[in-house]
């Protein structure tokens, strides 16, 4: 199966499964007055949305450059990244928020009998689910299938968070400590949510540096460099800079390449075949200019200052 095929039935089917437990939490939660249930089915039903919009992601990377983006996609990626995280993050303070006000205003009772099936059945589903989008992402090298495992990661740790206020709630009914049950459900969801903020944060932040235009990873530069000086020494250029991007798992790249002497053109079209090549082999979604100077003035009048080097 081709990649993007892969990918896009991968996020097919992840949507359907996310849009069946978001609902089926949302209506638990309401029957069962549980806010972590409530937490946690809110939470799959924007994940499923944003799945859908992850699917359209996907198939633009793959698309030609046309008049309206002559540069590519390669930016919607980072951009549909940083609105998931956002609105998952504000999604997260504000049930946070409710039930923090609850934990100090007397708590509230949950129906165990509804909820912890439930809880159950979703903390083991989405386990099951980021197990596999985490290895497929891994496979594909997809930034959209590892930012939906990383999802998927958190839907099981509020499924947990779930699971675990409901089981500490059957066991204080079995012995009738009634005053430590209203406690139990907030409590729980709040310190999961202080679990959770960081990650998201952390995404959130990552995601807007790439739609910035932010050097990749160290890493990544090193690479590129060793790259570079490999045809430095091999045809006995004076020396090459490397300036480089990164948008989601798509590595843009600018190389100016010194010579020492004039060259024919031919000769240094074949090369930057090369170099592209090596490029390529390094990263599949690696776009990269390749120029060729011996004398360098016209570089001062570049853009270069606003890159970072790599």
């Amino acid at each position: 199966m081709q990649t993007k095929t892969r990918e896009i039935t991968i996020l097919r089917i992840t949507t359907f499964v996310c849009l069946f437990f978001g609902i089926l939490g949302v209506v638990a939660s309401q029957l069962a007055q549980s806010r972590s249930l409530l937490l946690d089915g809110l939470y799959s039903l924007i994940q499923s949305l944003f799945i859908l919009g992850s699917g359209y992601v996907v198939s633009l990377l793959f698309k030609s450059d046309d008049a309206r983006f002559p540069f590519g996609f390669a930016a919607f990626e980072p951009f549909f990244l940083v609105m998931r995280s956002l609105t998952l993050l504000i999604m997260v303070l504000t049930i946070g928020s409710s039930a923090f006000l609850s934990l100090f205003s007397g708590g509230y009772v949950i129906s165990v009998d509804i909820a912890l099936p439930i809880a159950g059945l979703s903390f083991v589903v989405c386990a099951v689910v980021y197990a596999i989008l985490k290895r497929e992402a891994k496979i594909l090298k997809s930034p959209v299938l590892r930012s939906e495992s990383k999802a998927w990661l958190l839907d099981t740790l509020l499924s947990l968070a779930s699971l675990l206020a409901m089981l500490v709630a059957y066991i204080a009914s079995k012995y009738s400590l009634s005053a430590l049950m209203r406690y139990i459900d907030p409590a729980l969801t709040l310190a999961f949510l202080f679990c959770m903020i960081p990650l998201l944060a952390k995404d959130l932040i990552q995601y807007s540096k790439e739609l910035l235009g932010a050097a990749p990873a160290r890493s990544t530069q090193s690479a590129l460099e060793k790259i570079a000086y490999k045809f430095v020494r091999r045809h006995d250029f004076l020396k090459a800079e490397v300036y480089a991007s990164k948008q989601g798992r798509t590595l843009n790249v600018l190389m100016y390449v010194y010579l020492k002497e004039e060259r024919p053109l031919l000769q240094l079209d074949a090369i930057r075949l090369e170099i592209l090549k090596a490029l390529y082999t390094y990263s599949s979604w690696c776009e990269a200019d390749i120029i060729f100077t011996l004398d360098d003035r016209w570089v001062d009048y570049t853009a270069i200052p606003s890159l970072q080097h790599a």
